[in-house]
Parts: C-alpha cells; sequence; structure tokens
C-alpha cells in the first residue's frame, strides 16, 4: 500500500512538472465571471424560485384537471334502537367508500390558476435574467475598479519616490550653496500632498479588494491577474439615445418581471370573477364497501356514478369585494409598469450620456497626459541649458504622473459605462467578458524615467561654473544670489535677442 500510495504521489508530482505553466493559468475572466454564475447565491436563491415556480405550475394543473381519488373509511361499534319494530342491533360497523371525482367544467376558473402559475414562473425567470445582469455588471465592475485602484496607488507611488529623490537633490545644492531653502520647503510640501494622495489610494485598493472578494467569492490577487477583456464592444453599442431607450424597454428584464405581474394580475382577477359568480360541474363515481352497516347484518356492496353542480354563493356578494380588490392590485401594477418603464428610459439615457462624457472626458485626458509628456521633455532640454530649475522638473514629472492617473481612470470609466449601458438595454452577457486579440495587457502602466536621470546632465557643470564666478571675483557671501542675477540676466538677454526677430515677423 505505502508502494502504491508514493507510486501515486510521484505520477501526480511529475504530471505537475510537465504542465506548461501557461496551461495553469488558462482561466480568463469571461470565465471566472461564468465560474460565479453558477455557484453565487444570488443566482442560486433565484434558481430556487424558478425550480420553486415550475413545481407550482404541475401542482396546480394536475390538482385542477386530473381526477382526484378519496378514500373514506371507518371501525366502530354501531348500534341502533328501531321502536316502531321493537327489533334493535349492536354488532361492529366497518365501511370503506372510494369516490373518483372528475372536473368537467367550472368557466374558466381551474384555466385561470394555472394561468397564474406559469406567470409566475416567468416573473421568477426574469428575475433570475436580472439577477444575472447585475452580477455580471457588478463583476465586471468590481474588476475594473481593482484594476483602476491598483494602478492609481502605482502612480502615487511613483510620484512619492520621483519627489523624495528630488528632494534629496535639492538637500545637496542647498549644503553645497547653490540652492534655496524655500525650495527644500516646496519639495517638502509636495511630498506631503504625495504621501496622502497614496494614502487614500492604499485605501481605496483595500476596499476594491473587499468589493472583489465579495462578488467573485476569491482572493482580489487572483483575479487581478486576468488580462482585461477586448474593449471592442463599445463599437457595437447604439450610436443614438433612442436606440439604446427602444431595446432598453424591449429586453430589460426588469421591466419583462413587471409586465408578467400586470398579466399575472389580470389572470388573477379573472379566476376570481370565476370562483365566485360560477359554479363547478364535477363528474363522481363512487364505490363502497359496507359490512354491519346501518343495522344491516350483512356484507353490502353500492357502486352509483353522478354529475354534481356545485354553486357556493354568498348572500353578502362578497364576491364583489375579492373583484374590486383585484382591479385595484391590477391597476395598482400598472402603474407600477408604467413608472419603472419611465426609469429604465432614464437609465438608459443617462448610460447612454455617461458612455459618451466618459468618452470625451477621456480624450482631454489622455490629451493633458502627451501634453504633460510633451512639457517634460522640453523642460529636461531647458534644464541642461540652465533656463529651468529642478522645481520645474518635479512640477512637471508630479503633473505628469497625475495626468497618467487620471487618464487611466478616465479610461476606466469608459468601459464601466459601456457595461452599465448594455445592462441598462438588457444586452449585458458575459460574451463581452472575452478577452480578444485587441485587449490590453494587464500592465498597462509605462513608468516614467527616474528623476536623476533628468537632472544629472544640468548638474554636472555646475562646480565649474562655480569655479568661474569666484574667478570672475565675485563675492563669496552673494554665492546662492549669483546663479539667481546671472540666469535672469541671461533670460533678459535672451528676451531681448528675441525681440527684434518677433518685429520682424509682425509685418
Amino acid at each position: 500500500m505505502k508502494v502504491g500510495r508514493c507510486c501515486r504521489v510521484a505520477v501526480l508530482a511529475l504530471v505537475a512538472f510537465l504542465i506548461p505553466e501557461g496551461d495553469a493559468r488558462a482561466e480568463s475572466l469571461r470565465e471566472a465571471v461564468e465560474g460565479i454564475l453558477q455557484r453565487h447565491d444570488r443566482i442560486l436563491a433565484a434558481q430556487a424560485d424558478v425550480s420553486a415556480s415550475e413545481e407550482r405550475v404541475s401542482e396546480r394543473f394536475k390538482a385542477g384537471y386530473l381526477p382526484t381519488l378519496n378514500l373514506t373509511g371507518h371501525y366502530g361499534h354501531e348500534r341502533r334502537m328501531q321502536k316502531s319494530s321493537g327489533t334493535s342491533t349492536d354488532m361492529e360497523s366497518r365501511e370503506l367508500d372510494l369516490r373518483l371525482t372528475q372536473l368537467l367544467w367550472d368557466f374558466g376558473k381551474t384555466g385561470a390558476a394555472v394561468d397564474v402559475a406559469r406567470l409566475q414562473k416567468d416573473q421568477s425567470l426574469a428575475a433570475l435574467e436580472t439577477a444575472r445582469q447585475n452580477l455580471i455588471l457588478d463583476a465586471a465592475t468590481a474588476y475594473y475598479q481593482l484594476r483602476r485602484t491598483n494602478n492609481v496607488l502605482r502612480f502615487a507611488r511613483q510620484s512619492v519616490e520621483n519627489i523624495k529623490k528630488q528632494g534629496e537633490v535639492e538637500d545637496v545644492r542647498v549644503a553645497l550653496g547653490r540652492g534655496y531653502s524655500t525650495d527644500v520647503l516646496q519639495v517638502k510640501t509636495q511630498l506631503a500632498g504625495a504621501r496622502a494622495r497614496e494614502v487614500q489610494a492604499t485605501g481605496a485598493v483595500a476596499q476594491a479588494e473587499e468589493r472583489v472578494r465579495t462578488v467573485f467569492l476569491r482572493e482580489a490577487v487572483e483575479i487581478l491577474k486576468r488580462s482585461p477583456p477586448d474593449e471592442s464592444f463599445l463599437k457595437d453599442l447604439p450610436k443614438s439615445v433612442d436606440d439604446a431607450v427602444a431595446m432598453g424597454i424591449k429586453k430589460n428584464p426588469q421591466l419583462n418581471q413587471l409586465r408578467l405581474v400586470a398579466d399575472m394580475l389580470k389572470a388573477q382577477k379573472r379566476g376570481v370573477e370565476r370562483n365566485n359568480f360560477f359554479p363547478t360541474v364535477n363528474g363522481i363515481v363512487e364505490h363502497k364497501f359496507k359490512d354491519k352497516v346501518q343495522g344491516v347484518d350483512e356484507f353490502e356492496d353500492e357502486t352509483f356514478g353522478k354529475v354534481e353542480m356545485t354553486y357556493p354563493l354568498n348572500l353578502g356578494l362578497s364576491g364583489l369585494n375579492g373583484v374590486s380588490a383585484a382591479g385595484q392590485d391590477l391597476e395598482a401594477s400598472q402603474r407600477r409598469y408604467d413608472d419603472t418603464r419611465r426609469l429604465i428610459e432614464e437609465q438608459a439615457r443617462v448610460a447612454w450620456h455617461n458612455l459618451n462624457t466618459a468618452r470625451a472626458n477621456a480624450e482631454l485626458l489622455n490629451s493633458q497626459a502627451n501634453i504633460a509628456q510633451k512639457f517634460l521633455e522640453l523642460a529636461r532640454e531647458e534644464r541642461k541649458l540652465d533656463k529651468r530649475t529642478l522645481l520645474d522638473i518635479l512640477n512637471g514629472e508630479t503633473a505628469l504622473i497625475n495626468a497618467r492617473s487620471d487618464a487611466a481612470s478616465a479610461d476606466t470609466d469608459v468601459i464601466i459605462a459601456g457595461f452599465s449601458l448594455l445592462q441598462a438595454m438588457g444586452a449585458l452577457e458575459p460574451s463581452v467578458l472575452e478577452t480578444g486579440k485587441g485587449a490590453p495587457k494587464a500592465e498597462v502602466i509605462n513608468p516614467l524615467p527616474p528623476v536623476v536621470s533628468g537632472v544629472k546632465p544640468a548638474a554636472a557643470p555646475e562646480p565649474a561654473k562655480a569655479a568661474d564666478d569666484k574667478k570672475s571675483g565675485q563675492a563669496s557671501d552673494k554665492k546662492s544670489a549669483a546663479p539667481s542675477d546671472k540666469s535672469a540676466g541671461k533670460s533678459a538677454g535672451k528676451s531681448e535677442s528675441k525681440k527684434p526677430a518677433a518685429q520682424k515677423s509682425a509685418p
């Protein structure tokens, strides 16, 4: 037994070793969502409601249309006193009655009850579809929120590291007498703000992770490994708000659910009318086995058939109250349907406008990030020519990091708005979460170059520059002011030299 166990362990270890790493990661985001659609309590509860409603349909159909067999029996002591004839009986009495009842006609009462049960089943199916699409939206939103918060946190930490390095460079410049204490304070101020953003981003990541655990029933780190879906579904969304509204009114499962409620109440009102104001006609076949019953000291066998009509009529006409109550329930349901229809229309319109707003916002923020990138490149070149301070580089890098963070967040808003529009239209399926060829990889952050790399070329000539200042006879106590004056003079000279050119080009 020990040898066999060791062999099994060896085989499993060999299989695990031979399986490629890519195959172990085979699950995509779509498969993860389809997995929770099979085991999430929200879906399982809705499926249980569907199963219960299906059983009720079978129950009402069989109870209404199939025959019913009633068995009645007794065993006891029967004593009969006959004063007229003077004979009395005292014997053990036994009887067994079999009664078969088949509905012949009830003017639609049973049909209405079956229709109510069927519409309840359709309503539970619509509720299941509503829960299913809501869960898909929650899963997609939780996934993208987790990616967004992790990206924002990565940008925030990068900003903190850049400002720290910048502060170290400023401290060195001040120690060498070529910097300003005010610049150091500004760096510390920006560092405090960057750390505050890092703390906020860390808290947002924690909240996003908890949301992922609740929705996916798994650890957030497992879900974060999934590559984002292909965003091509955004191209297939309606181009006009009217198309989005029309599809939402036609396919939204929540609206369909309320439509079925109204139909169910119509059938229920019809059943109340038939139950209170129409008779029921049944066919009955009965067979009795009697032994020493009603003073007959012998075994008897009786069989008879009949057609029986039952017409229960309350003299207070309570049926009118029942019909009126059913009518009020139907009117309330229709008004709720109309109100929900307007809400669905509003939801579809708002989702469509949110998508377009998110697209425009993302385009502007991405443009801002590109402009910030170009500004930083030019600022670094000007820094090499001593036209920019180190603090300008710091501000440019911080602005670029924040712009990239805002742009990435805006791109996420576009995706979430697209999913919300699909959910409002009742067209959100796991297929939109499929990872296609055009889908970006899980890591979408383009890290900035280190701050120090943009500073070193400008910092190298400074010792030689200070030596030249000493040779020119400048006072040592004016070292801190000399670079400022010199740069001011340089910039002034530059502007003066550019003036004639500007004046020439003006005409």
